[in-house]
């Protein structure tokens, strides 16, 4: 029994490939979104239709949303320095889709109106908790989606969060979650060394240092 129980856990794929796994899946779908955009943009001929479309007030809450997906990006790339994720594929991907939001732009500029009717940019700000002596981020003071603390988040951003079923997440977070992801909200485990999340008795009790 106890040679079943070691192989199982042997078999479980270490916590930060579980991270990475999932922060790979938001990048390639915010990179989807933001690709499909400037798609639909390179496919309109003339710059005065372009435009036309931009001013109309569908085309500016669409690429009002765009924003919100990309500034997402930002939340995650804060959450990652937290969890100091070294994956390069998704360093990759992070700049990708700075380069894609950068061409974007570049259509907007043809409409300085549209500009000026988008929310600022606010870039979260990654600070660690001074609790973590190894610097490990609890994901149950983080939004599930992004993996951002919520007292990083700090640049700005109007985004509220909110509890489903005893985890966190932005509003925005999650509603592009479940709108280009997955219908279900994902939920991540903090790493068992984490000291936020174990009670006292509980690391007393590990700790075969200190004495009982």
């Amino acid at each position: 029994m106890q040679e079943q129980d070691s192989t199982a856990t042997a078999a479980e794929p270490p916590q930060t490939d579980i991270y990475c796994e999932h922060l790979k899946k938001c990048l390639m779908n915010i990179c989807r979104v933001i690709q499909n955009t400037n798609d639909i943009l390179c496919n309109i001929s003339h710059p005065s239709v372009c435009s036309e479309v931009l001013l109309s007030s569908r085309g500016t809450d669409y690429i009002s949303e765009v924003l919100e997906v990309y500034r997402i990006s930002k939340r995650i790339e804060g959450g990652m320095r937290a969890l100091r994720v070294s994956d390069d594929s998704l360093w990759l991907m992070l700049r990708d889709i700075e380069l894609l939001w950068n061409n974007l732009q570049a259509f907007l500029s043809l409409c300085p109106y549209v500009l000026q009717r988008l929310p600022p940019l606010s870039f979260p700000v990654c600070k660690s908790d001074s609790r973590l002596s190894d610097s490990i981020q609890c994901l149950q003071r983080c939004c599930g989606v992004c993996l951002l603390g919520e007292r990083q988040d700090e640049a700005g951003s109007r985004d509220g969060m909110l509890m489903y079923r005893e985890n966190l997440y932005h509003i925005t977070c999650a509603n592009f979650w479940i709108n280009c992801v997955d219908l279900n909200l994902p939920v991540l485990h903090c790493p068992k060394i984490c000291s936020l999340c174990v009670p006292e008795e509980i690391q007393a009790a590990q700790d075969p240092t200190k004495d009982i």
